[in-house]
């Protein structure tokens, strides 16, 4: 074991080295990309250069970049590679605690990105070790370069690998050795995160030029708070596919925002959402297109595609929300074991403190750890966060297998992932109150973690808002009893669920005389809001109650939190150089 230590403890001098050389020669190295991905200035400023350069070689394929270029093989059985990678990931995270501004704290994800320690196509290929590295991230400190973290690697490239074709997964090498940002352009002013799956944004094809034409058609169609979205040079736009008039739904496109010297692109226009109560480390943009013009191979293509000016779709699996959707599942279950592990490390840190903390009592000293209220604290938050992360990490191994897989998990799975974001957020939230009423003035404090608790809120409506998935796990019961007929309707309310099948039956009577009328059926659910949310709940506790258990890769959560900045420099923008091109 002592020689694992001192071999890790070389490897990770020697990943400094390599980082100050790559540092030291960024201009270089981002010149030869530019010119590995074929992008010339006057080219991608006169309509998008494409997007998988013809100077890739043919060879380069997804599955070769898997076997070559992709990051080591990651035995999550196995205790010592687990430790190893955990002991690399958080020394190359080492400079997040000083990056107190976008600027800066883009700076410290670039050289993460490419020192390789997690791929882009790791989701697929290790799925244990991309959950594990937001788990990381969460026990270091719950702050904006978390959610920096996983649009990059989940929203943005794993876009890419869930919805691209082979050449275009194949890309992700060049930018992730060019050390690119991505964003991911989903949310609109007027459909944001209370609002589902809404897109206005259009992406016309033009047969007469063979392009595809990107616009945002109103003010409320602007694509809004996107995390990363100031920084970055690439993105993955969700917009309305329009061919011939016709329109065929949201589809994700791929497209470069900034040319080699770091300029927005023609009809791009990106304002910065100003600053924030907390993570004023991660930038959120809003983003406008004025028919910005995209090649062909912007398109994501794995699914479906533009062939002879016609709409194709090209596998089996038809593109639709539940496709588009799979990153927001991934995202949900990483930001559902964040939140977790972020309240464990609050519990832990303030618990060495309890112990050491001396009161009076009646029958002279004590230590605050030991008062009853307080006591009785650490015991329920104990008992409800292993709850919570038996459950989530049972929930991950399913979802891990349909990621390696390449499937679409089914609606049960895509349920429990629903479950997991819901509730372990709302355990933490909780949890974290608890504590803070209970241990005085150090709740106050700076460097307690108690500074980072506002950032479990923005868990709550990140990838999908909780009350939105509640609504969601409402509706897909409603459907299923109405698919079941009164027979299904009846063996349920004899079975072992039978509160939860009466309340949907009960909840499906009050909606009924609304019909498809949807003023009627909106005002309805108006009337009955608390009997919807009153079924997601029970829902929620079905699945908590019967879902396979399981355990995180690393075991036990271990406390490294670090100081939160108390500041920032709200003149980031100046210290921004050219984006890697």
């Amino acid at each position: 074991m002592n020689t694992l230590r001192l071999a890790n403890r070389a490897a990770a001098r020697s990943v400094r080295q390599i980082k100050h050389g790559q540092l030291l020669g960024s201009r270089a190295i981002a010149n030869t990309a530019a010119r590995s991905l074929g992008v010339h200035v006057p080219a991608v400023l006169r309509s998008q250069a494409s997007l998988l350069s013809t100077a890739r070689s043919v060879e380069h394929s997804d599955q070769e970049w898997t076997a070559s270029a992709a990051s080591p093989p990651f035995d999550p059985s196995d205790e010592a590679t687990v430790q190893a990678w955990t002991e690399r990931f958080l020394d190359a995270v080492r400079d997040v605690p000083a990056a107190t501004d976008p600027a800066r704290s883009a700076a410290v994800l670039r050289e993460l990105v490419k020192s390789n320690l997690l791929s882009f196509t790791d989701m697929r290929d290790a799925p244990e070790k991309f959950f594990l590295a937001h788990r990381l991230l969460a026990t270091v400190g719950l702050g904006g370069f978390g959610v920096r973290f996983t649009v990059q690697f989940n929203l943005f490239a794993g876009s890419i690998v869930g919805l691209g074709g082979p050449e275009q997964v194949a890309s992700l090498r060049d930018i992730q050795a060019a050390g690119q940002l991505g964003c991911f352009l989903l949310t609109e002013a007027q459909a944001g995160v209370l609002s589902g799956l809404i897109v206005e944004t259009t992406c016309e094809w033009d047969a007469g030029s063979q392009e595809f034409v990107l616009h945002t058609p109103s003010d409320k169609a602007a694509k809004n708070w996107i995390s990363q979205g100031y920084t970055a040079e690439r993105g993955v736009v969700i917009a309305d596919l329009v061919i011939g008039g016709e329109s065929h739904g949201p589809h994700a496109f791929l497209l470069s925002m900034r040319d080699a010297e770091g300029q927005l692109l023609p009809g791009i226009t990106v304002e910065d959402m100003g600053t924030k109560t907390v993570a004023n480390d991660l930038d959120n943009a809003r983003v406008c297109f004025d028919k910005v013009r995209l090649p062909k191979d912007a398109m994501l293509n794995k699914f479906a595609d533009v062939r002879n000016d016609a709409y194709v779709q090209t596998t089996d699996e038809r593109m639709r929300i539940e496709v588009i959707g799979q990153r927001l599942l991934t995202g949900r279950l990483a930001i559902a074991e964040a939140a977790l592990a972020s309240c464990r490390v609050l519990h832990l840190r303030t618990e060495q403190y309890a112990r050491g903390k001396v009161c009076n009592g009646l029958a002279g000293e004590v230590r605050l750890s030991e008062m009853p209220q307080l006591k009785a604290v650490f015991r329920e938050s104990e008992a409800a966060l292993e709850q919570m992360a038996a459950f989530t990490a049972g929930v991950e191994q399913r979802l891990n297998s349909c990621l390696r897989a390449g499937t679409i998990p089914d609606a049960d799975l895509v349920d429990a992932i629903a479950v997991a974001k819901i509730r372990c957020i709302d355990v933490a939230l909780e949890r974290a109150h608890a504590l803070r009423k209970e241990v005085g003035s150090y709740a106050l404090m700076h460097a307690t973690g108690f500074e980072l608790v506002d950032m479990l809120l923005c868990c709550k409506f990140a990838e999908g808002d909780s009350r939105i998935l509640q609504q969601k796990l409402t509706r897909d019961r409603l459907k299923a009893l109405q698919k079941g007929g009164a027979a299904a309707a009846l063996s349920g309310l004899l079975g072992e669920h039978r509160a939860e099948v009466f309340a949907a039956a009960n909840l499906a009577r009050k909606l009924q005389p609304a019909g498809r009328d949807v003023a009627k059926l909106a005002a309805a659910m108006d009337e009955h809001w608390r009997e919807i949310y009153d079924l997601a709940e029970m829902i929620a506790e079905r699945h908590i109650r019967t879902g396979p258990r399981a355990a995180f890769v690393e075991g036990p959560s271990v406390e490294r939190l670090t100081p939160a900045a108390t500041g920032f420099d709200a003149d980031w923008k100046g210290k921004l150089g050219a984006p890697v091109a």
